[in-house]
């Protein structure tokens, strides 16, 4: 399992300290270097598939450890951070991942999903069995943290932690779209077999499993066409 999460804790939670607010002066982008840049990001972003072949070839792991690291800085609800990710390359511990998610993926399709979920996957081609779970040569799990736990156990809320650990993953998707790797994000429900899998502590819920790697040679996509920008844009 990764360093990730053997690194010691030195983050708290600061409750009823006062406003100490820090300069913030980050250097104005021309505005036809913000054009260029942003068309670059569109064009780059536009390329990027959700995968489910992937090559067991190995990726540089501190391209994945960077991606976390610029995922961890997502805004969160009142700065708690409330995120949690876990980087297992260990194929047994993979392999028994896979085994729980494909036990309730088979439940969901063979009927806890209903008919109507079924008829909007089936487009996509998608199915109980999870190669990419073991075929990928990395997994992070990305678990939220429904309340701070200290170690003396100590229990603090946290607040809009959905929409924290969203962002979060949001970021890691992009993150490893434009440093050249694929990723699937895959939730199996329930999942609570994550947490016990993996050692969780009892505050942390799993949120997503995002197997990561390269796209297999014999890859295949859905034909999908994503909506367009004045589909999804209102201006007023």
């Amino acid at each position: 399992m990764s360093d990730i999460t053997a690194t010691p804790r030195l983050w708290a939670p600061v409750h009823g300290e006062a406003y100490r607010p820090v300069p913030y002066r980050p250097e104005r982008m021309p505005a036809d270097e913000a054009l260029a840049h942003a068309a670059e990001l569109r064009r780059r972003m536009g390329e990027r598939r959700t995968v489910r072949s992937f090559s067991p070839d190995p990726v540089p792991e501190q391209v994945i450890k960077d991606a976390i690291a610029c995922a961890a800085t997502a805004p969160s609800g009142a700065h708690q951070q409330p995120w949690t990710f876990v980087l297992v390359k260990d194929p047994g511990i993979r392999l028994r991942i896979r085994e729980a998610a494909e036990h309730e993926e088979r439940i969901s399709y063979d009927g806890r999903l209903g008919e109507q979920w079924l008829a909007a996957l089936r487009p996509l081609g998608t199915d109980a069995v999870k190669v990419h779970m073991t075929d990928a040569p990395a997994l992070v799990v990305v678990f939220q943290q429904r309340y701070w736990l200290g170690e003396d156990g100590t229990r603090r809320k946290h607040y809009y932690v959905d929409e924290s650990v969203g962002i979060a993953v949001g970021m890691l998707l992009s993150a490893l779209h434009l440093s050249g790797l694929a990723a699937l994000v895959h939730t199996p429900s329930p999942m609570r077999f994550l947490g016990e899998v993996l050692g969780r502590p009892e505050n942390e819920k799993a949120f997503a499993v995002i197997p990561i790697g390269y796209p297999a040679d014999d890859c295949e996509v859905p034909d999908l066409v994503r909506k367009s920008l004045d589909q999804v844009l209102v201006e007023l």
